[in-house]
Formats: structure tokens, C-alpha cells, sequence
């Protein structure tokens, strides 16, 4: 009888164990709550900013049209078929891309609020020049002579993800002449700029340099498309977290907590910029802004995805802690609730909860410091008075503390934290074996069921 007593303990223990097990499946809900309250807040900025911020071109439009005979088939009204010609008259677009391009990028990031959350953005200044061969222009041109050429509707376009980012008017340098950019890409209803080009039938085996400067505004990403033979990008920035996005990793790149600088180098073979050219000559304009290049500007420290992963290792806290004072029970011949059990465990649940709510109004190092001191002192006060002794309650909440510790050490380090937690689970387990190895646990079950038969009943008078 009693040793069906102690195993109901030992499963109502584990029954604990398990029910503890919803209010960490809800601290996973309030972390996942809280991000799409950040995603809103990203949202709301961006109703009155600029979003995520790609530049594609500059790119010559040239419009031509030719005529073509059509015979069509048309059943009449006895089911006979019957063919006639037409001529049909089609409008389409020659593309050209710079023989060489250089863009030059300084990028000025600050942070707007939306209640208590942070949202990166930008104010990029951006110099853009290089030249167009008109070689591929003549060639193409030459081969089908039964083109009719719009020259007069030549066009230089410039496409944004964001036309509102957009802060001023920019002004093209064009053979010696200043042209001002006008609003829309002028292709179809891609977003971005566009302006006239003079005289481009007059420029045939030239090389026609040009530039433009430009100031745009954007939230969280910048990227280039460059849609060009060689390209040359820099970008420079204030911003000490970045996150390199696109087909190609920078070349060479410096990051410091002043900020960073990259530097990318590219040839039309370096991603497919004629399938993109065909794409769009296709009417598939938006192609244009899909090969880029560029960065994301990160938040120091994702307060979020790090209390997510603390969160997992709550099951263990509360393995290990059960297991110690079950060993305690059984060692020092104590008695411990079950409901001194559950009190335990809910405090090692509201840790977490203390971490995620801190997190968003302080830094986590001090957000985590914070509940560390708050979590292990109640606990070493409770552990002091359930276990009877000041001395083992100072050394249980000690070694929570070492586990928080180690804990904070692997979410530092996210490329290894896989490796260090199966290491520290491993060097627990070894640590609970090797210090009970000469344990006889018959004994001690004996004596502990012992213990529970010859405790004498509360009677009250």
C-alpha cells in the first residue's frame, strides 16, 4: 500500500509536469500575439512612410511599331468556313541597359515609434551614373527594316518599389542637357520615374554618359536591380545591424557599431539581366525588380525570437528542478506537496512571462537580469522554507541561477546553441548520475515509504 502511495506521488508529479506544459504552449501564443502587434505597428508606419525601398535602371525605353498580314478563319452563317487577310498593326518596346553603371548609396536610417515598438527608416541619397553604348539600339533596328522607329517617344525610366518615396525631383545630365524626371515608370503602371529623351535618332554608334542624383525614402530594406553589362554598387550606411540580401553577397564589407559599407561588383552574367529585359518586353514589368541586391536593416536584438527560444528550454527547468527536490525528498527523508510542486513550477513558468514583458520596454540583457534576480530569489525563499534549511535553499536557488546563466550564454550564441544545449543537458544528466551513483535507491525508497507509515496523524483536538 505504501509503495502504491509512492508511485500515485511520482505520477501526480509527473501529471504536474504535464499540465505545466499549457501555461508554456501559451507563453508560445503571447510571443506570437505580441509579433503581429509589431507587424501592425510596421504596417501603420508604412500608411504614412514609404515601405521596403527597390531601385531598377535606368533603363531606355524605345517605342517601335511594325505591320503584319493575318489571315483568320470565321465560320458564316451556313457553318462554312471562310478565311480573309487583315493587317494588323503591333506596338512593342526595345530595351536598352547601360554599358557601365555606378551607384553610390548613403543610406541615413532612424527609428520611428508606433506605442512601444521600434521600426527602422530611411533616407537614402543616391548618385547614379554611367554610360549607354546605342550600338545594340542600331543593330537591332537594322535587322528588321520593316520597323517603324518612335524615336521622338524614347524614354529613360527609373522603377521604385514605392513611388512615395520619392522626395524631390530628380534632374538628368543627357548630352549636356538637364532633363527633369517626371512621375511613373510610363510602363503600364509600374511605380517610378521617367523622362523624355531628345533626339535619339541622332545618336547612332554613340556613347552617351549620363547621371542623376536622387534622394529616397523607405522602411526596413533597400536593394538594387542592376540592370546594366558592369555594375559598380556602394552603400554606406549608419546602421550597425544589416542583413545582406539578394542574389550576391557583397564583395568586401566593413560593419562596425558606426555602421557599415559594402561594395558589390556585377556583370550581366552575374543573374540572367536579359531575362529580365524579356520579361519586361513581354509586359512583365515588374521582373525588372526581382534580381537585386541590396540589405535589410536589422533590430539589434529580436526580443521576440529570443524569448521564443528560452521558452523551450522551459521544460527542462522544471524537469530538473522536480528531479532535485524528489531527490531531496527521498534523501533528507523531507515531504514536499504536491501542490508545493505545482507553486514551484508556476514560478519557473512566470520567469518567462517577466522576460517578454520586460524585453519590450528594456534592453534584454537587462530584461533578462531582471527576472533571473526576480525567479530565483522568490524561489530560494520558497525552497528555504519548504526544504527546512536556509543552507539548501541557497544552494537550490545558486544553481538555478548557473542554469539561467548558461541558458542566457546559449542565446547569445544562435549559430551554436543546437551544440552548447545538448552539451549542458548532457552535462546535467552526467552530473544527477555520477552524484547518485552510490545511492541504493531501494534503501532510500524503503525508508522514505517508512517515514510516511510512522508520521503521526494531525489530530485536532
Amino acid at each position: 500500500m505504501q509503495r502504491f502511495r509512492l508511485l500515485f506521488k511520482l505520477l501526480l508529479i509527473v501529471g504536474i509536469i504535464i499540465l505545466l506544459l499549457l501555461p508554456q504552449a501559451m507563453l508560445m501564443g503571447v510571443i506570437g500575439e505580441r509579433v503581429g502587434w509589431r507587424t501592425t505597428a510596421y504596417e501603420s508606419i508604412g500608411q504614412s512612410w514609404p515601405g521596403g525601398q527597390t531601385l531598377a535602371g535606368p533603363v531606355v525605353v524605345v517605342p517601335y511599331s511594325y505591320e503584319q498580314v493575318v489571315t483568320e478563319t470565321v465560320k458564316d452563317a451556313q457553318d462554312k468556313e471562310k478565311k480573309f487577310t487583315k493587317l494588323v498593326k503591333t506596338q512593342e518596346y526595345f530595351y536598352l541597359i547601360p554599358k557601365q553603371l555606378a551607384v553610390d548609396s548613403q543610406l541615413t536610417s532612424s527609428i520611428r515609434y508606433r506605442g512601444i515598438y521600434q521600426v527602422p527608416i530611411y533616407s537614402n541619397q543616391i548618385k547614379v551614373k554611367g554610360q549607354f553604348e546605342t550600338q545594340a539600339l542600331v543593330d537591332f533596328f537594322a535587322s528588321f527594316k520593316n520597323k517603324k522607329v518612335q524615336f521622338e517617344q524614347a524614354f529613360l525610366t527609373v522603377l521604385v518599389n514605392d513611388q512615395r518615396g520619392i522626395a524631390s525631383t530628380p534632374t538628368l545630365n543627357w548630352q549636356n542637357t538637364k532633363l527633369a524626371f517626371k512621375p511613373s515608370a510610363n510602363l503600364n503602371n509600374a511605380a517610378g520615374m521617367h523622362v523624355n529623351l531628345p533626339d535619339m535618332n541622332k545618336v547612332a554608334n554613340a556613347s552617351l554618359p549620363f547621371d542623376f542624383d536622387l534622394e529616397l525614402r523607405g522602411m526596413a530594406s533597400m536593394a538594387f536591380a542592376l540592370l546594366s553589362e558592369n555594375s559598380n554598387l556602394t552603400m554606406q550606411s549608419n546602421w550597425s545591424h544589416p542583413k545582406f540580401t539578394g542574389e550576391l553577397l557583397p564583395e568586401t564589407r566593413e560593419i562596425n557599431d558606426k555602421g557599415f559599407k559594402a561594395v558589390w561588383h556585377t556583370s550581366a552574367f552575374s543573374y540572367n539581366v536579359q531575362n529580365s529585359i524579356n520579361a519586361a518586353q513581354n509586359g512583365q514589368h515588374e521582373e525588372l525588380l526581382n534580381h537585386a541586391v541590396g540589405v535589410e536593416l536589422l533590430q539589434p536584438v529580436d526580443v521576440y525570437q529570443q524569448s521564443e527560444r528560452s521558452v523551450k528550454y522551459a521544460f527542462l527547468f522544471i524537469v530538473l528542478t522536480f528531479t532535485v527536490l524528489i531527490l531531496f525528498e527521498l534523501i533528507k527523508k523531507l515531504r514536499i506537496h504536491p501542490v508545493q510542486y505545482t507553486f514551484v513550477g508556476l514560478a519557473l513558468i512566470v520567469f518567462y512571462l517577466l522576460l517578454i514583458s520586460l524585453s519590450e520596454h528594456l534592453d534584454f540583457k537587462t530584461a533578462y537580469l531582471i527576472a533571473t534576480l526576480a525567479s530565483t530569489g522568490l524561489l530560494t525563499l520558497y525552497f528555504s522554507a519548504i526544504l527546512k534549511n536556509r543552507r539548501l535553499g541557497l544552494l537550490l536557488g545558486g544553481g538555478l541561477s548557473v542554469l539561467y546563466g548558461l541558458l542566457y550564454m546559449i542565446l547569445q550564441t544562435e549559430d551554436n546553441a543546437l551544440l552548447m544545449g545538448s552539451l549542458l543537458i548532457f552535462a546535467i544528466l552526467a552530473g544527477l548520475m555520477l552524484a547518485t551513483r552510490h545511492l541504493d535507491w531501494y534503501d532510500l525508497t524503503n525508508n522514505h515509504l517508512s517515514l510516511k507509515s510512522e508520521t503521526p496523524p494531525n489530530n485536532t483536538p
